[in-house]
């Protein structure tokens, strides 16, 4: 999920014929959050990366193998990023790598954190990257330490047909 200091607009609720005002900034300073869960347990891994490159995939691919140990398989299922498809990654045995077929969010759970993280971050102002990537961790603070909210959001009806 892409985060920055550019003012993402949300609807607001105004009395008819009247524009809703609001403070709005113009930035070009960007973070990513990339984030691993597991919608049958409601475990939820994030880290906050500078860019979309392979080398900073590499970092998180790294930690996520670092954080789910010595399982037998852990699926890890990616979109159609460039970063995520690339032939230069190294992952280990046990970790693998799925991609998404193209425009299919839906298919993917967290990008229905990340709909529930954009929220919160909507029509504020940040002055800094640094601000708002306090934002980003208060806004997913919650879903880290309450593992039964990412099940909430995360865990389709259609995942429970298929094997552990």
């Amino acid at each position: 999920m892409r985060f920055g200091t550019r003012t993402e607009l949300g609807r607001r609720w105004t009395a008819k014929a009247v524009r809703p005002s609001g403070e709005q900034i113009i930035g070009y300073e960007y973070g990513y959050l990339s984030a691993a869960l597991n919608p049958r347990s409601g475990e939820l891994f994030a880290l906050i990366l500078p860019d979309m490159t392979v080398e900073s995939f590499q970092v998180f691919v790294d930690e996520f193998a670092s954080f789910v140990g010595e399982q037998t398989a852990v699926r890890l299922i990616t979109d159609g990023a460039a970063a995520h498809r690339s032939t230069r990654l190294k992952v280990r045995e046990e970790l693998l790598i799925e991609h998404l077929p193209a425009y299919s969010p839906e298919l993917n759970p967290v990008e229905r954190l990340f709909k529930e993280l954009r929220k919160e971050l909507k029509n504020r102002v940040f002055e800094s990257l640094e601000a708002i990537e306090e934002a980003v961790i208060k806004a997913i603070e919650p879903f880290l330490k309450d593992g039964s909210r990412v099940k909430k959001l995360t865990f389709y009806g259609w995942l429970d047909t298929t094997p552990t």
